[in-house]
C-alpha cells in the first residue's frame, strides 16, 4: 500500500519541502524571502496588533502556511483554511494505548473483518481515533465554526481572514492552518452526438429467469458481458454479502425504479451536503439524478430487463456532491463519506466524482494543478489513499477530459495498488481519440505513472432514469458509467473469494485484463475479465497469488458455435508449461485443445469449435475446458448448445 503522511498539502513543483520543529517550511520561501516573507511578516506584524502577546505571533508565524499571508491582511476576504491538530489529546503512552484499544472494541463487525482480510496489523492506528473533543471546544469558544472535519487527518475546516487567521494559528491545539484545496468537479458526462429520449423497458415474451443467460439481462447483457460478469455470475458470484459504497451527487426515486427499489439498502443513507440521513429530494435539491444513474449501472435488479454487475450486494449511499454549486467543501464531503464508509464496513466505494481546477476570486490560487496530481497531495487522493489503506477497493472514475494526455481528476491520480481509476471505453472495447468513447480521460500522472488502471463500456450506457417513472431508462456516456462497472465486478470477486486480501483482488484484475501485456496511457491495463480474475485465483490461499494460471471464456455462455478461450501466466509468475483439454461431465477427455509454453503477460487464445478429437460435433450439454500450467489448474465450465 502507498505510504501515507498527515501534513497539510503544499503545491508540487511550486513549493519544494523541508522540515524543521516538524513543520513543512517552503524552500522558495527562503529563497525569496525579499518577496515571499518580507510579504508575510508584514502581515503578520499587522494581524499581531489583536494578539495579545509578542509570543503568540511567533507562534502563529511558525503555524500558517506561507500561501495565507494574502489574507492575513485586515478586511481580507474569508476564506476556507484547514486547521491540524497536535495531536489527538492523549496523554502519554498508557492514554494513548488505552484509546486504541477503546478504538478497536468500537470497530464494527465489518470493519473488523474486511480489516482482517485486508491484513491490517494492528487492526486500528492512529488515524482511527477521533478529533479531540476539547480542541474542537476551544476553536467555537474563540468564534471560529468548522464545517468539516476529519479522524484522518486530525483537522477541521473553518472560515476566516485578517487578525482571526493569526489568533486562529496562536492557540495551543493547532499544530498547522493551511489553504483549503479549491476544485471543480468534472462529473458532467459528455452530450451523446444525438441526445436520446427516455423510454421504458419491459421484459420480453418468454425471457429466461436463469443468471448467466442472455435473457436474463435484458438489455445490459452487452456492457456487462464485456467483463465476463454472466460467467462470474453463473459460477455463483453476485455479490453476496460485500457491502459497497457509493459515493455522488444524490439518488432520487431509487427506492422507486423497478431496477434499484429491491436493493438492499436498509437505513445505510447519509447527505454530506446538507446532513441527515435523506439522499433523495425531488422538489427543493438541485440534481440528484446522478447516483440514481450510477448506482442502476452498478446493481440494477430487473431479472429479465435490465441487470448489473453487483445486483446481490448490500450498499450505503452518500451524497457528496451539490450540483447547484461548486465549493471546496465538496471533497471534504468526500473525505467525510470515505471515513463513514470504513466505520460501516464497506469493502468497496464506487465513486463517480472527481476533481481538478476551482476558477474563483482569488485568481484560483489554491486550485488543484497538474503538478499535484502526483497520487499524495490533494486532500480527496489522501482521503482514498487511507480509505484502501484500511482494506477498502476504492473505484473512481478516470474523468471526462480526454483525449490529451494529464487530463485526470482527483482521486484517480492515486497509486493503482490504492484506487483503481477506471476509462471508457465503447461497446466493442475501442477507445478513439475523435469519436465514441474519445472523452475519457489520460495518463499520466503528474510523476509520470501510468492511468487510468483499467477499462469498461463508458459509451452509449444504458441506465435507469431518474426522473419519477418507474421504468424509465436511457442512454449515457462517461467514465462516471464505466466506473460502476467495475465497481460491480470487484464486488462479485470479493464475494467469491472472501479471504483474498484486497490488494490481490486489484492486482488480479489488471493482470488478467485484455492489455495486461502491454499497459499505456490510454487504456491502462485494459478492460478486466471476471471469470480470469476467478481463475487467477482459485485454490491459491497460501500459495503466492501471481503464480496462478488464468482461463478465461471470451464470448457468450451458453456456446452456440464454438468457444474461444484465452489463457496465461500472470506477470511476476514464472514461465510454465501448460495445456489446455475439454472435458465432459463425467470426467472423461472430449479434446486436448492446445500444448505449449506460457510466458508471463503473454496471453494465449485457443478456439474449441465443439467438436471431439476425431472431428464430431458433440451433443448439447455441459463441458468443462481445464487449464494446467505452474502446478496449478484453472477450470471454467462450458454450456453448449446446439
Amino acid at each position: 500500500m502507498t505510504n501515507l503522511h498527515l501534513e497539510a498539502p503544499v503545491q508540487r513543483g511550486e513549493f519544494a519541502e523541508a522540515r524543521r520543529d516538524g513543520h513543512r517550511v517552503s524552500k522558495r520561501c527562503r529563497r525569496r524571502a525579499p518577496l515571499h516573507a518580507t510579504l508575510a511578516c508584514a502581515a503578520l506584524a499587522l494581524a499581531a496588533l489583536a494578539l495579545p502577546r509578542v509570543a503568540d505571533a511567533a507562534r502563529a508565524f511558525q503555524r500558517l502556511d506561507p500561501r495565507l499571508s494574502a489574507a492575513l491582511v485586515t478586511g481580507a476576504e474569508p476564506l476556507p483554511v484547514w486547521v491540524e491538530f497536535v495531536d489527538k489529546g492523549e496523554a502519554g503512552v498508557g492514554d494513548l494505548q488505552r484509546r486504541l484499544d477503546a478504538a478497536e472494541r468500537a470497530l464494527t463487525a465489518g470493519a473488523r473483518a474486511r480489516r482482517i482480510r485486508a491484513g491490517l496489523h494492528p487492526l486500528v492506528d492512529y488515524l482511527d481515533l477521533p478529533i479531540e473533543p476539547s480542541y474542537l471546544a476551544t476553536l467555537a469558544a474563540a468564534g471560529y465554526q468548522p464545517y468539516g472535519a476529519s479522524r484522518w487527518l486530525n483537522a477541521c475546516c473553518v472560515r476566516t481572514s485578517g487578525p482571526a487567521l493569526a489568533s486562529l494559528a496562536s492557540l495551543d491545539c493547532v499544530r498547522l492552518v493551511s489553504p483549503a484545496q479549491r476544485a471543480r468537479v468534472r462529473r458532467p458526462e459528455p452530450i451523446l452526438p444525438a441526445p436520446e429520449p427516455e423510454y421504458l423497458l419491459s421484459r420480453p415474451a418468454g425471457a429466461t429467469a436463469a443468471s448467466g443467460t442472455p435473457g436474463f439481462y435484458g438489455q445490459t447483457y452487452t456492457q456487462v458481458q464485456r467483463l465476463n460478469v454472466p460467467a462470474v455470475h453463473d459460477s455463483g458470484y453476485i455479490g453476496a454479502g460485500v457491502l459497497v459504497a457509493v459515493f455522488d451527487e444524490g439518488f432520487n426515486y431509487y427506492d422507486k425504479h423497478e431496477a434499484t427499489r429491491d436493493l438492499d439498502v436498509g437505513n445505510r443513507t447519509r447527505d454530506f451536503v446538507r446532513g441527515g440521513s435523506v439522499v433523495q429530494d425531488t422538489v427543493g435539491f438541485q440534481g440528484g439524478s446522478h447516483g440514481t444513474n450510477t448506482l442502476s449501472v452498478l446493481a440494477g435488479d430487473a431479472p429479465g430487463i435490465y441487470v448489473g454487475p453487483a445486483y446481490g450486494a448490500r450498499f450505503a449511499l452518500a451524497r457528496t456532491e451539490d450540483q447547484g454549486s461548486e465549493k471546496p467543501v465538496e471533497m471534504v464531503n468526500w473525505l467525510n463519506a470515505a471515513e463513514w464508509a470504513d466505520s460501516l464496513g464497506a469493502d468497496v466505494i464506487s465513486s463517480s466524482l472527481g476533481y481538478f481546477d476551482f476558477p474563483d476570486s482569488a485568481g484560483g490560487a489554491f486550485g488543484l494543478t497538474f503538478a499535484m496530481l502526483d497520487g499524495h497531495t490533494t486532500i480527496i487522493t489522501r482521503a482514498a489513499e487511507i480509505a484502501a489503506a484500511k482494506g477498502i477497493i476504492v473505484v473512481n472514475s478516470a474523468g471526462n477530459s480526454g483525449p490529451n494526455p494529464g487530463t485526470l481528476d482527483a482521486p484517480a491520480d492515486a497509486d493503482g495498488d490504492s484506487v483503481l481509476a477506471i476509462g471508457a471505453v465503447d461497446s466493442l472495447g475501442v477507445l478513439s481519440n475523435t469519436a465514441g468513447a474519445y472523452f475519457s480521460s489520460r495518463g499520466p500522472t503528474a510523476d509520470g505513472r501510468i492511468k487510468p488502471d483499467l477499462c469498461a463500456q463508458g459509451y452509449r450506457v444504458l441506465i435507469a432514469s431518474a426522473g419519477g417513472s418507474t421504468n424509465a431508462y436511457f442512454r449515457a456516456s462517461g467514465t462516471s458509467f464505466s466506473c460502476p462497472l467495475v465497481a460491480g465486478l470487484a464486488a462479485c470477486l470479493i464475494s467469491a473469494r472472501p479471504n483474498l486480501p484486497p490488494i490481490a483482488i486489484i492486482r488480479g484484475l489488471k493482470l488478467t485484463a485484455n492489455r495486461a501485456a502491454h499497459p499505456d496511457n490510454n487504456y491502462g491495463w485494459g478492460v478486466p475479465d471476471g471469470m480470469a480474475v476467478l481463475g487467477w485465483t482459485a485454490d491459491t490461499l497460501g500459495v503466492p497469488v501471481g503464480a496462478v494460471p488464468y482461463l478465461a471464456l471470451r464470448g457468450e455462455n451458453p456456446v452456440h458455435e464454438g468457444a474461444l478461450l484465452r489463457f496465461g501466466m500472470p506477470l511476476g509468475s514464472a514461465v510454465a508449461d501448460g495445456r489446455v483439454d475439454v472435458y465432459d461431465i463425467s470426467g472423461r477427455r472430449v479434446r486436448a485443445l492446445w500444448r505449449g509454453t506460457l510466458v508471463p503477460g503473454l496471453p494465449v487464445q485457443v478456439w474449441w469449435d465443439g467438436a471431439d478429437a476425431r472431428g464430431h460435433a458433440r451433443d448439447s450439454g455441459l463441458y468443462f475446458a481445464s487449464l494446467e500450467a505452474g502446478g496449478h489448474r484453472a477450470v471454467i465450465r462450458l454450456a453448449t448448445i446446439r
